[in-house]
């Protein structure tokens, strides 16, 4: 893993994967730092999406263009100066903003971008090192760049991914921002994206899973659609513990 973002799953995802269905095409809607994506068995077919084109952006790079990113971070000073001019310009070359991108998610206060911090656990260098390794396990994913709403109408399960067995063996995972939770670099979510998310899987006809907090609204969503709710633990977020679920209809 490469990122360091709000809600990152990499803590907690081996208590997570273990309640997923056997299946040969994983599609991740909200990629995010892809903490569950990296800390999962790989599955035949993964394909992930995530609306952020940051997001988008800087794991294209490193797929198709990793050297140069590489390259480019080696030349680059971690300092306030580069800091306080990346806060206020972004940048339109792919390379460049990839790194600005990774700049503030690992040198941040908890990746929120929002205040400089040093460290002396060799941030700089394990930024290089991984490079590397998450180019290696992306290969072969297919990265999407667009509204949840509109990824699952823009595969073809039937017919592309029929010998992983279409629909029957393809599993959806989604991690949104949680309602009533908002982090530095994403927009919150509201009750109408929670509505359109459960409506959207149920639609899919696949298997699928959510994870959330137990919100009384995302609770009722469950029940009147039948879904089966699943503790995972306690998390700690900004202001008070809440227990994470994963939500399924399997």
């Amino acid at each position: 893993m490469i990122l360091t973002r709000p809600g990152n799953k990499r803590r907690i995802a081996e208590k997570i994967h273990p309640h997923f269905p056997d299946h040969d095409l994983f599609i991740d809607l909200f990629f995010g730092a892809g903490g569950m994506f990296f800390n999962k068995p790989r599955a035949k077919h993964n394909i992930v999406n995530d609306y952020d084109s940051e997001v988008f952006n800087l794991f294209d790079v490193i797929i198709h263009r990793k050297e140069e990113l590489a390259h480019f971070w080696e030349q680059m000073p971690i300092h306030e100066d580069l800091w306080k001019y990346w806060k206020q310009h972004t940048e339109s070359d792919p390379i460049r903003k990839a790194a600005r991108f990774l700049f503030f998610s690992n040198f941040s206060f908890m990746g929120r971008m929002t205040t400089l911090k040093f460290d002396r656990s060799n941030t700089y260098w394990l930024v290089l090192m991984r490079l590397k390794e998450v180019q290696q396990q992306l290969q072969g994913v297919q990265l999407m760049n667009c509204d949840f709403r509109q990824v699952i109408s823009r595969i073809s399960l039937r017919d592309r991914y029929a010998e992983a067995g279409g629909n029957k063996k393809a599993f959806i995972y989604a991690d949104p921002p949680y309602l009533d939770t908002k982090g530095g670099n994403y927009e919150a979510f509201t009750k109408k994206d929670s509505i359109d998310l459960f409506d959207c899987l149920v639609a899919s006809n696949c298997r699928f899973a959510i994870s959330e907090f137990d919100h009384p609204f995302i609770l009722e969503l469950a029940r009147g659609r039948g879904l089966n709710v699943i503790e995972i633990g306690e998390r700690q977020n900004m202001k008070n513990r809440r227990t994470e679920i994963l939500i399924t209809n399997y």
